[in-house]
């Protein structure tokens, strides 16, 4: 089923995940096998809906099937594609259309609703900020960091969007193995600039990590190990 129309509203069901970070302009695969958020996704087509995508919080484990905390931040989406299985499952496509910040949830069972505001992304500043110059020098910067990591298919994927700085961004912090907390606060960053910033300070210091754990050598305590 391709999805193309969509209903913007201040309440949206809540999908929360571990270890996972949702951007706008990204697209992200999902599989939905529990009950609950099965029918979340037959609700959504139902009232062309909105999906909210929010980082659980540490400790989740606890209260996984209950209501455990998430992230104020997060990333809404609208189904762009799904397939119902014949379990009765789900494959569905998200597109991400906005940051948002939960004020309250107003639903708790089967799913949480939650009652959001959409944040506004501060744009890149043209005085101060040459977007299509960072995008050329952003792209070396991330192919650089692929060719060193050897993420299968790297380069093809981040051929995908790179339409504009903003999106290219987005997709490579979504991607690439940052650490959750890491993309946790590139997410909730309300600038643009800042968080392209933030995002190439951080490519660099892994890369210089990289380097640096090649070049050290190993050197034994017992010598007679040499």
């Amino acid at each position: 089923m391709q999805g193309n129309r969509v209903k913007i509203t201040d309440e949206v069901p809540v999908f929360p995940l571990p270890n996972l970070v949702f951007f706008p302009k990204t697209l992200l695969p999902l599989h939905i096998f529990e009950a609950r958020y099965r029918r979340m996704v037959e609700n959504a087509h139902l009232h062309d809906s909105l999906i909210g995508m929010f980082l659980l919080r540490e400790g989740w484990e606890k209260n996984y099937f209950g209501s455990p905390a998430v992230h104020e931040v997060g990333c809404v989406g609208k189904i762009q594609f799904s397939e119902k299985l014949d379990d009765g499952k789900y494959n569905i496509l998200l597109y991400g259309i906005s940051r948002a910040r939960i004020v309250r949830f107003v639903q708790d069972r089967p799913y949480r609703i939650a009652k959001v505001r959409y944040l506004r992304e501060e744009k890149f500043s043209p005085e101060q900020f040459k977007e299509h110059v960072e995008a050329a020098r952003f792209l070396r910067l991330v192919h650089t960091y692929i060719r060193e990591i050897g993420v299968e298919n790297g380069e093809e994927i981040l051929k995908l969007q790179t339409d504009s700085l903003e999106a290219m961004m987005n997709q490579v912090a979504s991607i690439l193995d940052f650490a959750t907390d890491e993309k946790q606060e590139l997410l909730e960053v309300a600038e643009l600039q800042t968080r392209y910033l933030l995002l190439r300070q951080l490519l660099r210091n892994k890369l210089m990590a990289l380097k640096v754990a090649k070049n050290v050598k190993f050197v034994p305590d017992d010598p007679s190990w040499n």
